[in-house]
């Protein structure tokens, strides 16, 4: 049987007594006696869950499983207690446990079986350390994020490139770091490529003329951490067990040792070459020139979204991606907003959950950014979507607005301006910022945190002060283009 599962289903539905009747749309439409007192599986069709995933109903228990064919084997795996486990998180470690049966093509039981007295780093292959680590990455307390995530997918593809073929390698035949160095030089002098059928978002981009020296540095530090976290854990194992670790040194460490990394002194000149960072400035009127160009095309009831998701993102100095995915704090539960990104307009505050330093950052909503907020919420009104900024096709897997590069290439060229990133805005608030006001309440508002700075721990900036001075940075960018200081602050404050 095949159902979207839902948490009510698994929770309150599912009963060894009865089998549900499911209908086409995988919904349950009745429930049928067990007759035969017999375990039944019910698989999960739910655009989140991956292949094979699903619910055992046992007489004294469920559990949430998957079942998978790799190779000429049919793989099980118990994922967890459906008692103890939320579906989300079950789907989320499903996919995990498959990840581990694509690439070590053992059942993840089999895998832990590693973790004994017989675990050897230095005979496990350079995919078998992404795949454990990749697993405690997702358990451990503090889980790991979807992009952190992506990133070690992403490496371990590379690896597996034919002109790389790492991945498949024992970490012990490495020792020599002859490949090791040759596999970084290969991935190092690539360039870009476009899959089959599809083609460059921006013609005019140069990315793909550029050697991929970031992406080999990405790619092989995942690598290294992955080898790392595996020596650390047999380390301890063998010490506890009276024998030596397989292996005393980390292969990948001669990537640093050799200078393959980059300084970051290289780092900056290698910015200010290809113009990595272009913050808008005030006094080159580029400032001016974006602002317009974006009010131009808010004008179209097809961009407003992306605009003012554009305009709330300069106005408030946030990373690409912490407003995007906001709610309403008046559509959700109190449960959900410990756990999620929120706006409350009524308390005149704006949360942003677990950022990039893993904190919630909060600021105050000044003047321009709550007429934003309030344009957008009475336009809402009819809807029940928590979203502040929906995407436009209800059937978008992430429910809300994403993707910004195909509009800044369209107010690039609006505003005469060569290079522009979605960062870009957030270098651009700070630029203001920093002209503005003091050190401490720029980093407050940038929400930087640096535990070797004893200093910045000091100073507290209240919340007062923290409006005041957000409304006079968004004052000091609105200024640049009349008409829209008009349309945002209040006559007493433009």
């Amino acid at each position: 049987m095949k159902a979207a599962l839902t948490s009510t289903m698994v929770k309150e539905q599912f009963s060894f007594a009865r089998i549900p009747i499911i209908g086409s749309t995988g919904k349950i439409v009745n429930f049928a006696p067990n007759t035969d007192q017999k375990r039944y599986v019910i698989f999960d069709c739910h655009r989140d869950a991956p292949v094979g995933f699903g619910v055992a109903v046992n007489r004294t228990s469920m559990s949430y499983i998957l079942k998978r064919r790799v190779g000429a084997r049919v793989m099980k795996a118990t994922i967890g207690d459906c008692r103890d486990v939320p579906l989300a998180q079950a789907r989320e470690m499903a996919k995990v446990a498959w990840e581990v049966m694509r690439t070590t093509q053992k059942t993840p039981a089999e895998v832990r079986d590693i973790a004994n007295e017989d675990f050897r780093v230095a005979t496990m292959t350079v995919a078998e350390c992404l795949a454990m680590y990749r697993k405690h990455l997702v358990e451990r307390a503090k889980p790991a994020k979807d992009s952190s995530l992506r990133g070690l997918e992403q490496a371990l593809k590379r690896i597996g490139r034919p002109e790389i073929d790492l991945d498949g390698r024992a970490v012990g035949d490495l020792i020599t770091e002859k490949r090791i160095l040759e596999a970084f030089d290969t991935l190092a002098r690539g360039k870009r490529t476009l899959a089959a059928g599809t083609q460059r978002a921006n013609p005019d981009s140069k990315a793909y003329d550029r050697p991929t020296v970031t992406t080999a540095e990405i790619t092989f530090r995942w690598v290294s951490r992955a080898v790392g976290y595996c020596m650390d854990r047999e380390k301890r194992i063998a010490a506890n067990g009276g024998r030596a670790a397989s292996l005393q040194v980390n292969p990948f460490q001669v990537l640093r040792e050799e200078g393959r990394y980059r300084t970051r002194e290289q780092l900056e000149a290698h910015y200010e070459a290809t113009g990595a960072r272009n913050p808008l400035q005030l006094r080159d009127g580029s400032l001016g020139r974006f602002l317009e160009a974006l009010w131009d095309k808010r004008k179209v009831d097809n961009h407003r979204t992306a605009c003012d998701y554009l305009l709330l993102t300069l106005l408030w100095g946030t990373r690409r991606g912490e407003a995007a995915p906001l709610r309403w704090r008046h559509r959700i539960s109190r449960e959900q907003a410990s756990v999620c990104s929120w706006v409350d307009l009524k308390a005149g505050w704006v949360s942003f959950f677990d950022t990039k330093n893993g904190a919630t950052h909060t600021l105050p909503l000044a003047p321009a950014a709550r007429r934003i907020l309030m344009l957008r919420g009475e336009a809402s009104q009819e809807s029940a979507a928590p979203w502040v900024f929906p995407a436009r096709s209800g059937k978008a897997a992430q429910g809300h607005y994403l993707d910004s590069k195909a509009i800044l290439q369209g107010l690039k060229a609006s505003g005469g301006i060569e290079e522009l990133r979605t960062h870009d805005l957030r270098r651009t608030f700070a630029t203001v910022a920093e002209e503005m006001t003091s050190y401490a309440v720029v980093k407050r508002l940038l929400n930087h945190r640096d535990l070797r700075d004893v200093t910045g721990r000091y100073p507290r900036v209240d919340d007062a002060r923290l409006l005041e001075e957000l409304a006079r940075v968004e004052l000091a960018i609105l200024q640049s283009v009349e008409n829209v200081r008009i349309a945002l602050l209040p006559p007493r404050l433009s």
